[in-house]
C-alpha cells in the first residue's frame, strides 16, 4: 500500500449516521395520553477530509438496460466508530459505506468503499 500524506486529503466529505429519536405524540382516541415513537432519520456526524479515487465506473446490462454503478472510495484518518450503516455526503452526492477497511488496523486511516445512492435518501 502507498503512504499515504496529509496533503492527499483534499476533499472534504461529511459523515452522516442513522438517527433514532423519540417524539411525543398524542395516542388517538385516549384523552391527554402521549406515548413516545421511534422516527429513524440521519443526522450529520463528522465532517473530515479525504482522500477520493474511483473504483468502478462499470456499466453492465441487465433487461436491456445500461445502468451505471458508481463506485469511489474515500482514505480518511482513523475513527473507530463508522460502519457500514453510515453514509457519506460530498459534493452533493450521497454514498452508502459499502465497506469499512482499518489497513491492517495501524490506526492511521481507514478505507470506505462506498456507491452512489440515487436520490440522496437523506
Amino acid at each position: 500500500m502507498a503512504k499515504i500524506k496529509a496533503g492527499d486529503l483534499r476533499q472534504v466529505i461529511t459523515l452522516i449516521r442513522p438517527a433514532v429519536t423519540l417524539e411525543d405524540r398524542k395516542s388517538p382516541g385516549t384523552a391527554g395520553t402521549e406515548r413516545k415513537r421511534r422516527v429513524t432519520g440521519w443526522e450529520d456526524a463528522a465532517t473530515v477530509r479525504a482522500a477520493k479515487s474511483d473504483v468502478s465506473g462499470r456499466e453492465f446490462f441487465e433487461a436491456h438496460a445500461v445502468n451505471a454503478e458508481d463506485i469511489v472510495t474515500f482514505t480518511i484518518r482513523w475513527r473507530p466508530d463508522i460502519d457500514t450503516t453510515w453514509r457519506v455526503r460530498h459534493g452533493g452526492e450521497t454514498y452508502g459505506i459499502l465497506e469499512v477497511n482499518h489497513l491492517s488496523y495501524m490506526r492511521d486511516y481507514i478505507r470506505l468503499k462506498c456507491r452512489s445512492v440515487k436520490g440522496g435518501g437523506i
